[in-house]
């Protein structure tokens, strides 16, 4: 599994690029795919979607499902289940949702970082992990509300939205 949305390597560099250039510069937005994790149209993102590749039962090949990655990190540092439709997120997913992040300027929630502040165990570091994790609450409030007002207004198009 990894995410398409970012690095983790070489090969996740060069995936990430593709996923950036798709079929043009906003290739997601004539999609009609649903992100399972926040209910919102991936169409309407106001950047890319991540690709997060699952296993599938009985099948040799990956799933693609393109979810909204800031709400996904959100949502892990929220509720410190580093998981995704129940299945652990490994450290090459973390590290492309990290990128992913980075490149598409969705604000400082890191979730290597917040693991490393989690490992370092100091009085330091556990303050600023919970003020982490209370900032990406608070931001996860705000982009519901933002996604279910844009919703009940008739669906606007993604580059009216603008950008955390």
């Amino acid at each position: 599994r990894g995410g398409g949305g970012g690095g983790g390597g070489a090969g996740a560099s060069r995936s990430a690029a593709r996923c950036a250039a798709g079929s043009g510069p906003r290739w997601w937005t004539s999609l009609p795919d649903i992100c399972s994790i926040s209910g919102f149209p991936v169409r309407l993102l106001p950047y890319p979607p991540f690709k997060l590749h699952l296993p599938t039962e009985g099948a040799r090949k990956l799933a693609v499902r393109l979810i909204d990655g800031s709400f996904l990190v959100l949502t892990v540092l929220s509720s410190w289940r580093f998981e995704a439709f129940g299945v652990p997120l490994s450290m090459s997913e973390i590290e492309a949702l990290d990128t992913y992040m980075k490149r598409c300027k969705l604000g400082p929630y890191r979730l290597s970082r917040a693991l490393e502040l989690a490992n370092l165990g100091t009085v330091a570091s556990r303050q600023e992990l919970e003020a982490l994790r209370s900032r990406a609450a608070r931001r996860l409030d705000v982009l519901r509300h933002v996604q279910q007002v844009r919703l009940e207004r008739g669906e606007p198009e993604a580059d009216e939205w603008p950008l955390p």
